[in-house]
């Protein structure tokens, strides 16, 4: 039987993955004898083999696999990160929120894009919904950091608001036109 191309991958993808994993083992117990840098490269590569897998093997079915992995393994991820880092406390005011949203958003998107519709309804929404992540996560980390700044989250969902008005006139005038020459 012939192993197929994404069968190939999986397969060339896994080794290099585990072998980067046994080289960070191997470069940080030899240099400092302690676990130290090596839990970012080794938890980083094996949440994207993770995430990775289900889409190579199962195609456009793993998508939801890997987005179910990503809501899963998200923040457990976040917090092994946190405990490495040298006593900054980013997890609770930051990490747990902006995953969060992210997670939302990842399965909003996966809503609207899985569904066939019309791109001049997908496409504004999710542009328009993107400004609103931007919107969220600047006002996460601007609470947790105690500080105003500027407001980039407002400016950016203005100027995807914006787009997401013009695509959807755009796809108006062109959906009356197709009917009119119909």
């Amino acid at each position: 039987m012939k192993a197929s191309f994404s069968d190939l991958t999986m397969w060339i993808i896994s080794i290099c993955v585990f072998v980067a994993v046994f080289i960070c083992i191997i470069c940080n117990m030899a240099f400092t004898n302690t676990i130290g840098w090596l839990v970012y490269p080794v938890c980083s590569l094996l949440f994207g083999w993770l995430v990775l897998m289900p889409i190579l093997y199962y195609k456009k079915r793993g998508i939801k696999i890997s987005f179910a992995i990503i809501t899963a393994l998200v923040m457990p991820f976040l917090l092994v990160i946190d405990q490495f880092d040298d006593g900054v406390n980013w997890f609770l005011p930051i990490g747990v929120p902006v995953s969060a949203t992210g997670i939302i958003f990842m399965w909003i998107l996966y809503g609207l894009l899985i569904k066939p519709r019309s791109i001049w309804l997908t496409l504004p929404a999710v542009i328009f919904l993107s400004g609103l992540v931007c919107i969220c996560i600047d006002m996460i980390v601007k609470n947790a950091l105690g500080e105003a700044g500027f407001p980039w989250g407002y400016l950016v969902a203005s100027i995807t608001s914006f787009l997401a008005i013009v695509i959807s006139i755009f796809g108006f005038v062109m959906k009356k036109r197709s009917l009119q020459t119909e």
